[in-house]
C-alpha cells in the first residue's frame, strides 16, 4: 500500500509539471497570436491598394500584345512551356498543434502527382513529402518567430527561375487559412497566373492617367503583387500554426489537471483507507 502511495504522489506531481508546461506554451503561442495579426494587419493597407492599381490598369489595358510571365506563362518567348506545376507548401516545423499538420498531409496526398514540383516550407511537410511522388526543388525552415520577409525573396527567385526556363506553367500555394482560433483551413491558392476578380479603384474613363505608362507600370507592380500573396500566406500559416497550438495546450493543461485531481481522490481515498485498516489492527490486538 506505500509503495501504491508513493506512485500516486508521484503520478499527481508529473501530471501537474505537464499542466504548467502546457500552460506556459499556451501563453506563449497567444501571444504569438497577437503579433502574426498585427503583422497581417500593418500589411493589409499596401496589400489591398496594390491588388487595386494592378486590378485598375489591367481591366483599362488596350493592349493585346502586352506580355508577362506572371499574367501568362504560355506567351513567353524563347520557352518551351512544361506542363509541370510548382507547389510551395507551408506547414509547422514542429508538432504540439492538434490536428494542423494532419489536414496538411491529407491535401498533400490528394495532390499527389510526378507533374508537380514542389518547394517546402516547414520541416513537417519536407519530411512528409519526401514520402510522396513530389519532385522536390528546395526547403526552407518555417521558424518559430514571425516569417522574415527575405524568406518571400528566396521563394519568389525559385519561381522566377523556374519560369524563365519554362519548366513550369503554374504555381500554387498551401498553407493553413486562419479563420477563426478554433478553425485552420488547409487552402490550395492558385499563385500563377495571376487572378483578378476585384472591381477597379479608379478607370481611366473618369480621366485617370498612367504615367510612364500602363505597361511599364504593371512590368514594375507586379512582382510587387506577388511577394504580398506570398508574404500574406506565411503570414495566415504562422497564425494558424500559433492558434492550434494555444487550443492544443489548453486541451492538455485542462487534461492535466483533471487527472492530478483525479488521482489526488485516488490518493487520499487509498491513505484514508490503510488508516482505517491500522486502526483495526490496533483495535484487534488491544482486545486480544
Amino acid at each position: 500500500m506505500a509503495q501504491n502511495l508513493q506512485l500516486l504522489k508521484r503520478r499527481i506531481r508529473t501530471s501537474k509539471n505537464i499542466a504548467q508546461i502546457a500552460k506556459a506554451l499556451e501563453m506563449i503561442a497567444a501571444s504569438k497570436i497577437k503579433k502574426a495579426q498585427g503583422a497581417s494587419q500593418n500589411n493589409k493597407p499596401y496589400a489591398d491598394r496594390i491588388t487595386g492599381v494592378i486590378t485598375d490598369i489591367l481591366l483599362s489595358l488596350n493592349n493585346p500584345t502586352y506580355k508577362h510571365k506572371y499574367l501568362d506563362p504560355k506567351m513567353q518567348e524563347g520557352t518551351t512551356l512544361s506542363g509541370k506545376k510548382l507547389l510551395i507548401a507551408i506547414s509547422p516545423d514542429r508538432g504540439l498543434c492538434g490536428s494542423l499538420n494532419t489536414n496538411i498531409y491529407k491535401k498533400l496526398i490528394e495532390l499527389d502527382s510526378k507533374d508537380i514540383k514542389i518547394v517546402t516550407v516547414g520541416k513537417k511537410v519536407g519530411l512528409f513529402s519526401s514520402k510522396l511522388s513530389f519532385e522536390l526543388l528546395s526547403s526552407y525552415p518555417m521558424g518559430s518567430t514571425l516569417p522574415d520577409y527575405s524568406l518571400v525573396y528566396q521563394l519568389k527567385t525559385i519561381i522566377d527561375e523556374q519560369l524563365d526556363a519554362g519548366e513550369i506553367s503554374s504555381v500554387h500555394i498551401l498553407y493553413a487559412d486562419f479563420v477563426s482560433l478554433f478553425t485552420q483551413t488547409p487552402t490550395v491558392k492558385q499563385l500563377l497566373p495571376l487572378q483578378f476578380t476585384d472591381q477597379p479603384i479608379v478607370t481611366s474613363e473618369n480621366g485617370t492617367l498612367f504615367e510612364p505608362g500602363k505597361e511599364v507600370l504593371l512590368d514594375a507592380l507586379l512582382p510587387y503583387y506577388l511577394e504580398v500573396q506570398l508574404y500574406n500566406s506565411l503570414l495566415q500559416a504562422f497564425t494558424s500554426e500559433q492558434a492550434a497550438q494555444m487550443v492544443a495546450m489548453q486541451n492538455a493543461k485542462n487534461n492535466a489537471f483533471d487527472i492530478a485531481e483525479y488521482l489526488n481522490l485516488v490518493y487520499n481515498k487509498s491513505r484514508q483507507e490503510r488508516i482505517t485498516n491500522e486502526i483495526l489492527d490496533l483495535a484487534n490486538s488491544t482486545q486480544i
